[in-house]
């Protein structure tokens, strides 16, 4: 049987010891050692976050000054976009059709309108393209007697054949129908004129708006086969860029559409000097030679 006193003995002495461990501890490190590395520390935390937010002020302050020199630059370009543009394109046919949900730039209009070229159609690929409506799934299939598993891929493939010979004068009625009615595609303009050039709007604000292999490459391939004259473009500002695999198919693509830059190069381009143009790595110029006569003066 355990002695009693033996165990009140034991705890004491466990007791002592921890407390002589503190009294060794505390006198090796004392509070004042303690409380200086921890003032060291926050003087030195203090020190970089004062260097961090001048840098950020002079970060700020550079931004500034440099969007404002684009603004400047840009302000010069479109004062000399109607001088540069202006009856380029007299007379021409061109054909729009927007892929990446992306809205058209107001400025790209008007300066096709002040080249003369005349848009005879707009044709806008819709968010059901994603195929995500079992309902629509299955209408596509049976519109196009198509498999019953066929994949979502080959019902865009299908959709993406149909618009490109509906742009090209040799549609069906019947299927401008079905795609306008389960809001595939929406179509304006006339569909019935020969176009002499086809501008195709890619570009998107997401990866889940991207269907590049699967609608934008067969739109491009049957649009070629039949012999039209195409140029890829997007906004500066497109979180997903389509020009790389644009360039693929080795047609002009224009990465700045929305500035004013991009526009010019859009109609100089289709005036005969077909390039990669624009501010993006896929770029291999910023837009293309003005013309001699803008040089000498007219």
């Amino acid at each position: 049987m355990v002695d009693l006193k033996y165990h009140i003995v034991s705890i004491i002495g466990i007791f002592l010891a921890l407390g002589i461990g503190i009294l060794i501890g505390s006198t090796l490190v004392s509070d004042d050692l303690m409380v200086g590395q921890q003032r060291k520390m926050i003087d030195a935390l203090e020190e970089k976050f004062t260097s961090l937010r001048e840098r950020e002020a002079d970060l700020i302050a550079e931004n500034e000054r440099k969007d404002q020199i684009i603004k400047n630059y840009e302000n010069f370009s479109q004062a000399m976009l109607p001088v540069v543009v202006e009856n380029r394109l007299q007379g021409q046919r061109i054909a729009m059709v927007v892929t990446g949900g992306m809205d058209v730039p107001a400025g790209m209009l008007n300066t096709l309108a002040k080249s003369g070229a005349n848009l005879t159609s707009q044709t806008i690929v819709l968010s059901s393209i994603n195929m995500q409506d079992a309902a629509l799934r299955n209408k596509i299939i049976e519109f196009y007697q198509l498999k019953p598993d066929a994949s979502s891929d080959v019902l865009r493939q299908r959709v993406a054949q149909s618009v490109a010979m509906l742009i090209c004068n040799q549609g069906d009625p019947s299927t401008t129908q079905f795609l306008q009615q389960n809001k595939l595609v929406k179509f304006s303009g006339d569909y019935n004129q020969p176009v002499d050039h086809i501008v195709i709007m890619g570009g998107a604000e997401s990866l889940g708006a991207t269907f590049m292999d699967s609608f934008d490459a067969p739109l491009i391939d049957v649009l070629l086969q039949e012999e039209k004259v195409l140029s890829g473009v997007e906004v500066s500002y497109a979180s997903v860029s389509f020009m790389e695999a644009y360039q693929k198919f080795n047609i002009t693509t224009i990465d700045n559409i929305d500035l004013s830059p991009g526009q010019i190069s859009l109609v100089l381009s289709m005036g005969g000097e077909p390039g990669n143009y624009g501010i993006k790595d896929t770029a291999s110029k910023f837009m293309p030679s003005l013309p001699v006569e803008y040089l000498r003066g007219r």
